[in-house]
């Protein structure tokens, strides 16, 4: 009885250790390499997809520090700006749209021209805007004698 069971011990090494009985067994676990490799693909697909969402966040997140740097560049212009005491006006609008059209055209023809509020809530077209009286006196004849722009003074308290 033992040598029976020593020969089909043997015979079983010899045997699993074969090809053909290795592709025939219906017990071995089979492998789908196409299926490995769909997944392959699939996981360098979604690493891909990954990596592009997070070099688009770093964009856009560079693009608000840019905004946000270049707005508080703006604001500190626009502060010192703002100390300005004289301004001279080509236009007066109730409507921030048509200020904001007729500034755009002040700017085209190459003033240095913004938008500032008045108390009475106008919005002021300046053509120019300066700190010292006498400057702004001559600024105002000139522009008023070139007969392009009606133009007037507002003196704004700082």
């Amino acid at each position: 009885m033992q040598k029976l069971i020593i020969i089909l011990f043997a015979i079983t090494l010899l045997i699993s250790g074969c090809d053909f009985v290795q592709r025939v067994n219906p017990f071995a676990k089979r492998v789908d390499t196409m299926e490995i490799y769909q997944q392959r693909q699939d996981s360098i697909r979604r690493a891909e997809l990954l990596r592009r969402q997070q070099e688009e966040a770093r964009r856009e997140q560079e693009r608000a520090d840019s905004i946000r740097r270049a707005a508080e560049v703006q604001a500190e212009a626009d502060r010192l700006r703002a100390m300005q005491r004289y301004h001279l006006i080509v236009g007066a609008f109730r409507n921030p749209v048509y200020a904001q059209d007729f500034h755009q055209k002040i700017l085209a023809q190459g003033h240095d021209s913004r938008i500032i509020m008045s108390e009475n809530n106008f919005h002021l077209v300046t053509i120019r805007s300066l700190d010292n009286y006498r400057e702004a006196v001559n600024q105002w004849r000139s522009i008023r004698n070139e007969g392009e722009h009606l133009v007037w003074m507002y003196i704004k308290d700082l």
